[in-house]
């Protein structure tokens, strides 16, 4: 049977048939399954990986708290930028740090993104994700005055993304029907409609303040219908290039779900964290 693009947990030796895929492309994720700012067995798994195969051509961060991962995993990133890897970041900030959506998410998660931005490279080296979009919760204004404060650190690059519909994540369904009224039998008005009017306001809310949108994989399909959403393709090879100044060919990739457009890419996070992490009430990687 054929290896899966993505394994479903860490394990070392796995990373010796993704290098054999992809060479010299390595991208490194830490991590799409937990957030590295709250769980210190993502840097022993990327410790690891560099300890006994080299440095990768990237190392690609995930997180809600950058403060927290300068914490945990400063030192790593300075040895990785040393020994010559290039450092990219999705962060997500969606201005619910600290409420039930995001109990435990600090709530000064901007206030570090100039100092993160710093050094792994600069802010072209950060992609904003407003992620997810809820009904009833979304705000567009508070949209706007976050894409006002990451545009002015020097982010131009945002990703957004909608919560996954009722019936895909049973767990998160038992935790969104506590929130949302109504929510396992379908949300009322959360339908293709709702989500391609609220992406259009926000690719101009954002185009307003110098800030260019793709859609992530879930929402992939909005690309298609509004008008200046860039497709789904967060962790690209090609902003992998520019960032590292190298070209390295290609690998084909189906990504993480349909629609996604990312690099090959070899995971050192795992699942089943949710307790010991931001506890979020839509996270499907817990």
């Amino acid at each position: 049977m054929a290896q899966p693009d993505v394994p479903l947990y860490y394990r070392l030796d796995d990373y010796e048939r993704y290098r054999e895929r992809v060479g010299a492309a390595t991208v490194v994720d830490v991590t799409r399954r937990t957030d590295p700012a709250r769980i210190p067995r993502v840097w022993q798994h990327l410790t690891e990986v560099c300890d006994t195969y080299g440095p990768p051509w990237i190392v690609h961060l995930w997180t809600k708290d950058p403060g927290g991962v300068l914490c945990l995993g400063g030192d790593m990133l300075r040895r990785l930028l040393d020994a010559g890897t290039t450092l990219a970041a999705q962060v997500t900030i969606t201005g619910l740090a600290g409420t039930v959506w995001e109990p435990l998410v600090p709530p000064d998660v901007i206030e570090h993104l100039g100092e993160f931005a710093a050094l792994i490279g600069g802010p072209e080296h950060i992609r904003w994700r407003y992620d997810p979009i809820i009904p009833t919760v979304h705000d567009l204004v508070r949209f706007r005055g976050l894409a006002q404060r990451v545009v002015e650190i020097g982010v131009r690059q945002g990703v957004i993304n909608f919560v996954a519909a009722p019936g895909r994540y049973k767990r998160v369904d038992r935790r969104l029907e506590r929130l949302l009224p109504g929510w396992p039998k379908g949300m009322p008005g959360y339908d293709s409609a709702w989500r391609a009017a609220r992406a259009t306001e926000l690719v101009v809310a954002a185009r307003k303040v110098g800030l260019a949108l793709a859609c992530c994989a879930e929402s992939a399909v909005l690309s298609d219908v509004v008008l200046g959403l860039l497709p789904a393709a967060c962790a690209d090879h090609a902003w992998f290039c520019d960032l590292s100044g190298r070209f390295l060919p290609p690998t084909s990739s189906r990504g993480s779900r349909h629609g996604c457009g990312c690099a090959p890419y070899f995971d050192v996070g795992l699942y089943g964290q949710w307790s010991r992490c931001h506890r979020c009430a839509y996270c499907y990687a817990g």
